[in-house]
């Protein structure tokens, strides 16, 4: 058991004033961060962990389709192909999800359903890993893995 005295004070930072920090540690973390921007990966990467976040969640998909759209024009050839492609995957995610549900009466609709989670992704997966090896998308506008 230890007693109050072996304990460090702890530091009274007057209002307005900043902590002392050293200036290593944000000059490390800027550069850091200006190398993530300038690296081409990142925002793609950023949009497919979005997507991959929004397979269990659903709500930083419509982040990552932003981001798509924003971004797909400065993309290099070969990124657009990714960009299409997630932004076609949440495009026929939403008609398949529709479809789905007007055919849920007559039995299609409910395994439309339960099999769209895996299609979903299934796609994600695929697209990063072709992101990670630096390929393109074969085929973007694909319904299924391109």
């Amino acid at each position: 058991m230890t007693d109050a005295k072996s304990l460090p004070e702890p530091e009274i930072i007057p209002p307005g004033e900043n902590p002392k920090r050293s200036s290593d540690t944000f000059d490390t973390l800027a550069e850091d961060l200006k190398f993530m921007l300038k690296n081409p990966l990142s925002m793609p990467r950023t949009t497919y962990a979005l997507y991959a976040i929004a397979a269990v969640t659903g709500v930083p998909m419509l982040i990552g389709l932003v981001l798509a759209y924003v971004v797909r024009s400065d993309a290099p050839a070969w990124l657009q192909t990714h960009y299409n492609f997630m932004i076609r995957t949440f495009w026929y995610g939403l008609a398949l999800i529709a479809i789905g549900l007007l055919t849920f009466i007559i039995g299609v609709g409910m395994f439309l359903l339960w099999i769209l989670p895996l299609w979903y992704v299934v796609r994600i997966v695929r697209g990063w890993m072709l992101l990670e090896n630096q390929k393109p998308i074969p085929n973007p506008e694909s319904w299924l893995f391109s």
